[in-house]
């Protein structure tokens, strides 16, 4: 280090300014890059590793029934021209048909199903969201890749429903599921693989990976 130092103190004046100037034009890049490195880096932790949510405050559960995957009405429908069956890969279709007739704009899984395969709105089985817009014009999705509890408890407050990607029961399956309120710290959440009656915890399941909400546009 005190060698390098007495080298700069060697070298002729411009090299000094060059040097200088390059090291000022450093400091600039990485204060301009810090912000989008911190961003780029929580997301990259969100997606691969997930963040648990706890409830700050209780949000009473209204909704009565939510849509099923392995419904008889639509389990052996085909997610698009995917040739995968919605009773065993149609958990977000599910929910995103649940939290749009939550709105008040009524559409089963089976209708949602149709209308996006209409609208190209499957890249293989993998919705494209953006297409239910498309699709519904009344409705459309909004989500962030950096949100935590108070993102989910904003929706609640304003009676929308969260979706969320988990680890199916911590097994490393993926699976999405809805959010619907929350009591005692805990979120509660309907499960599309379930009996459509029944509520459980978020934490049965684990990490939150990824996050979607559905809202109304007019």
């Amino acid at each position: 280090m005190i060698r390098a130092i007495a080298n700069i103190r060697n070298l002729s004046p411009w090299k000094k300014r060059v040097l200088y100037s390059i090291l000022i034009l450093f400091c600039v890049l990485l204060l301009v890059a810090t912000p989008f490195l911190i961003y780029a880096g929580r997301v990259y932790y969100i997606k691969n590793f997930g963040i648990k949510l706890t409830a700050s405050k209780d949000y009473p559960v209204t909704i009565t029934e939510y849509y099923r995957q392995n419904d008889p009405q639509w389990k052996d429908d085909t997610i698009g021209n995917s040739g995968r069956k919605m009773g065993n890969t149609g958990c977000l279709i599910s929910c995103v048909a649940t939290a749009i007739s939550n709105l008040d704009v009524p559409i089963t899984p089976k209708e949602l199903n149709a209308m996006l395969t209409r609208n190209d709105g499957f890249l293989g089985a993998d919705l494209i969201w953006y297409k239910i817009n498309e699709a519904i014009p009344e409705v459309d999705y909004r989500y962030s890749r950096i949100f935590n509890s108070k993102t989910i408890e904003k929706d609640l407050e304003k009676g929308l429903l969260p979706i969320v990607n988990v680890r199916y029961y911590h097994t490393g399956i993926t699976h999405w599921v809805l959010i619907v309120g929350a009591k005692d710290g805990e979120f509660i959440i309907c499960d599309p693989l379930d009996n459509g009656t029944k509520t459980k915890l978020l934490s049965e399941h684990g990490k939150v990976y990824a996050y979607r909400v559905i809202e109304r546009t007019q």
